[in-house]
């Protein structure tokens, strides 16, 4: 008679299993450290240091009235600044004890230390993104194994491994892998019913940045098609909000109580700082119709209306949809994600002011997708929207300097740039009339 596996087989095989991932993840973070060191990093990141510096230089009741600054005004929520403040108050007390043991062992390397002090706060405030790389790749990993856990490992090397995620947050060192791992992260364990610390990581993102707004009705809607006891919501909202109110303490200067002051500091410090550019580099409707033009601004008028009006409006229109088909159907996981790709890749295409990195949302959600639902989530998809955002990542920073890649990019005002959002345009076309015409399984 056949015996069932044992446990401890069974133990074996999840521990073999577990063991392959860490290689996978120890793999992707040590490859982001090697190019970490070796790479220059986008003019982006000077505010990120300033930011940091003028923090612990002007502490938090004066940092967002402050009116000198080393490259520009803060627009991002304080906890973005927090993070950009301990990353460099990191660095300082990391500088002193390389200095220390420089300064202590006759054989340390000196002539490195010119080349630590130059990039090491750079290195730093990179390193949360890094890391938040190596935990969507694990969340992928984790999501996928209950699912198909043969493909598992694949789909988290899929995302780790892929040169865009990398330019992203190693080489530019933008803050889309944090955010993006707190959104998903939290509507996942919303998914699975663990409301506290899903409403509690969703909504912490916008404490970094607010572009995941995007994903706000999708959240609605999740909550109201998951939560039928209504404490499940109140209780971790509520927490989340003391939360914010003890954060907001030490900025809210001569304010009757912190939340005057969060409501300050997003509508007269963060959003009237965003710009007003018609597009902002991305390969999108807008670069379709006009090129590459950034004296074009969003509050232009087109038959009686904004741009930014017609791109809003463009942007309910396929959002309706969505929701009506979120709301009919039978709540999955297929269905959430789809929704959320759906929404972040028409909030790219539509709307107005939008930067090149703003695509990113769509890359861990689609590795996921290609192992729940492989109708026009592919492989090859994947790989060729991967390339596409790249090449838009690349174009007008040029680095590292490829010179016949840049010619082809900016021949004849862009065009290359417009045929990549064309393509764009049509596959959406094609996810989107495939999810609201078709029973989703």
């Amino acid at each position: 008679m056949k015996q069932p596996p044992s446990t401890t087989s069974s133990n074996k095989k999840t521990k073999l299993n577990l063991i392959n991932i860490k290689k996978i993840l120890v793999i992707g973070l040590l490859l982001r450290l090697l190019i970490l060191l070796v790479s220059s990093s986008h003019p982006d990141i000077g505010n990120h240091l300033d930011w940091g510096i003028r923090f612990l230089d002007l502490g938090p009741k004066k940092f967002y009235e402050n009116i000198f600054w080393g490259v520009s005004w803060p627009n991002q929520p304080y906890g973005s600044i927090l993070l950009f403040a301990l990353m460099a108050a990191l660095k300082n007390g990391l500088f002193s004890i390389i200095e220390f043991i420089n300064q202590s062992i006759p054989f340390f390397p000196s002539f490195i230390i010119p080349y630590i002090e130059t990039n090491l706060h750079s290195w730093m405030v990179k390193l949360p993104f890094i890391l938040s790389d190596i935990g969507i790749a694990y969340l992928i990993y984790k999501i996928v194994y209950n699912y198909k856990k043969d493909y598992a490992k694949l789909a988290a090397a899929l995302f780790i491994f892929n040169p865009v995620v990398i330019y992203n947050s190693t080489v530019w060192g933008q803050t889309d892998s944090l955010i993006n791992l707190l959104a998903l992260s939290g509507l996942y364990f919303i998914y699975n019913k663990k409301y506290f610390p899903g409403i509690f990581l969703f909504l912490s993102g916008f404490l970094f940045k607010l572009s995941l707004i995007i994903y706000l009705p999708i959240f609605a809607l999740l909550m109201l098609k998951r939560i039928k006891d209504w404490k499940s919501f109140i209780i971790p909202t509520l927490s989340f909000l003391f939360f914010i109110y003890l954060l907001a303490i030490p900025f809210a200067f001569g304010a009757k109580n912190p939340f005057q002051w969060l409501w300050y500091m997003y509508t007269n410090r963060v959003l009237v700082r965003q710009g007003s550019m018609l597009n902002g580099n991305a390969f999108n409707f807008w670069f379709l119709i006009f090129g590459l033009d950034f004296s074009k601004s969003e509050f232009s008028n087109f038959a009686g209306l904004s741009y930014q009006l017609w791109s809003r409006l463009f942007f309910i229109l396929t959002l309706i949809p969505i929701s009506i088909k979120f709301l009919k159907s039978k709540l999955s996981l297929n269905l959430l994600l789809k929704a959320l790709l759906l929404s972040s890749f028409s909030s790219f295409l539509f709307l107005t002011n939008m930067h090149e990195r703003y695509l990113y949302p769509i890359l861990p959600i689609f590795v996921i997708l290609i192992f729940l639902n492989k109708s026009h989530f592919t492989i090859k998809y994947y790989l060729i929207i991967s390339i596409l955002h790249l090449l838009n990542l690349y174009n007008l920073w040029f680095y590292p300097k490829l010179p016949l890649l840049k010619s082809i990019l900016v021949w004849d005002n862009f065009l290359v740039g417009k045929v990549i959002s064309l393509f764009f345009i049509i596959y959406f076309l094609i996810i989107y009339k495939q999810f609201i015409t078709h029973e989703d399984k």
